[in-house]
């Protein structure tokens, strides 16, 4: 005998769809930057100045926050599929590891600025290079609060695998945010 009851109704993904030009956006505006920064630097050593004095950005920061950005790339997938699999409790841990590896970020970040011996209107390097990394640490505090936000959802018990593209949205967000670090840390970190 054939049921009749029709079947649950997929959710269009506006979310992720919106999440994904949203996103777009901002690596396009992280490209604006890193194009003009590489520019810049690359005429300001065609004609043999120094970029930043000796010793004045230092590799273990950069370093540390990428491997912090790292782990939370793996901590990101890990909600995505306790949310698809209708986990709450890892879900609920995999949210909550990931902002807290966010606020990490964001305190070696600060603690960086505050000890780097380079004001910011030293010159056109130091300036730049505030600019590109207070950029990324203003993406990392908005995905932050967006997990935040996501993971009070879970707490109440409302996010089930049927409202997966909540999570989905944040992660492709969180994503980027590690990508356009990963050019930060190989750019102005290591090359320096």
């Amino acid at each position: 005998m054939a049921s009749n009851v029709p079947a649950v109704p997929t959710r269009p993904r506006t979310l992720v769809v919106a999440s994904a030009f949203g996103t777009g956006s901002v690596v396009m505006y992280f490209g604006g930057l890193f194009a003009l920064y590489f520019s810049v630097r690359a005429d300001a050593m065609a004609w043999g100045a120094g970029w930043f004095p000796e010793g004045a950005v230092q590799l273990v920061p950069g370093g540390m926050n990428m491997a912090t950005m790292a782990m939370s790339v793996i901590t990101m997938a890990w909600a995505v599929h306790s949310v698809l699999h209708d986990d709450r409790v890892h879900a609920m841990l995999a949210m909550a590891l990931t902002g807290i590896l966010g606020v990490a970020m964001v305190n070696q970040t600060v603690f960086a600025f505050m000890d780097i011996g380079l004001p910011i209107d030293t010159s056109e390097a130091a300036t730049l290079m505030f600019t590109i990394v207070g950029s990324h640490l203003v993406m990392v505090v908005a995905g932050v609060v967006w997990l935040g936000m996501l993971l009070l959802r879970t707490l109440g018990g409302q996010d089930t695998r049927r409202h997966r593209d909540l999570v989905s949205a944040a992660a492709l967000y969180w994503y980027a945010s590690v990508a356009v670090y990963s050019v930060i840390w190989i750019g102005i970190y290591i090359a320096k």
